[in-house]
């Protein structure tokens, strides 16, 4: 390249860089207003930004986000058909349309997209879990088995293992009897999250089913102590009935059980 056609390149790209700048730095602000979860402003912020430049894509990776955050898929969806429609590598934008689709309980349009993803970024371990959520719900639980170890190996290979990517997996292999495998996924989850309910919870279910009942109802208890998780003391309190009455303790399991009444009566 000439001296000549060497300035012009970096002129041309300074100048290029400049006429993306305004839209992109509202689209900054857009997302630290996102992230403070002020979303109406993040909102105004983000069309802003579009309104500068149409087509770019975080502006409406971001919209999406957005739109999931308040329930309305179909919006989610289109903006990021415009942002693949920019971007078709966009993988990113490409695994929140899966989960567009996954959160609407659309499973038959997430697989195809959450195979996408996959192959758009073969290292993302959110990209092959949530495959492996979607595939399980279709009804392939060997597939959606083997995509459960493959996310657990690639967030292992990033350093950060968590408990949620674990038990999924644990959950499964529990339905389909191979006890011993879920046990030690599931030691692993409390060891990486001992406060998370979840995990406690299905390490209890997990001691039930292995006739293992007074192990079950401590981890029960610790379960119920716990609120980081989506399982619901109703729940526990069940599992905690049964345990107590298989470990030959019914006056423990009647306190549960009265317990349980109450919450059902609360809710009427």
């Amino acid at each position: 390249m000439t001296p000549w056609k060497r300035c012009f390149a970096i002129a041309f790209a300074a100048s290029a860089l400049a006429a993306e700048s305004p839209a992109k730095a509202v689209y900054e602000r857009a997302n630290r207003l996102f992230v403070a979860q002020q979303f109406n402003e993040s909102l105004a912020a983000v069309e802003e930004a579009l309104r500068l430049d149409a087509k770019l894509v975080p502006a409406l990776t971001l919209k999406a986000k957005l739109a999931m955050a308040a329930n309305r898929y179909d919006l989610a969806s289109e903006a990021l058909e415009r942002a693949l429609a920019v971007d078709p590598k966009a993988a990113y934008a490409q695994f929140l349309y899966g989960m567009a689709a996954y959160m609407n309980n659309e499973m038959k349009e997430a697989l195809p997209r959450f195979r996408r993803a996959r192959e758009l970024s073969p290292k993302d371990p959110r990209a092959a879990l949530y495959l492996a959520l979607t595939t399980e719900s279709v009804g392939s639980p060997a597939d959606a088995l083997a995509l459960y170890q493959e996310a657990v190996r690639l967030e292992r290979a990033t350093g950060k293992p968590s408990a949620d990517t674990l038990l999924p997996g644990a959950r499964l292999l529990l339905l389909l009897d191979r006890l011993d495998e879920s046990e030690d996924c599931l030691r692993q989850a409390v060891k990486l999250a001992p406060t998370l309910r979840d995990a406690h919870f299905d390490l209890a279910r997990l001691l039930l089913k292995k006739a293992k009942p007074a192990e079950a109802a401590a981890e029960g208890e610790r379960a119920l102590t716990l609120s980081d998780g989506v399982i619901t003391d109703s729940a526990i309190h069940y599992l905690l009935l049964r345990a107590w009455q298989q470990a030959g303790q019914p006056e423990r399991a009647a306190t549960h059980a009265a317990t349980l009444r109450a919450l059902e009566s609360a809710k009427r």
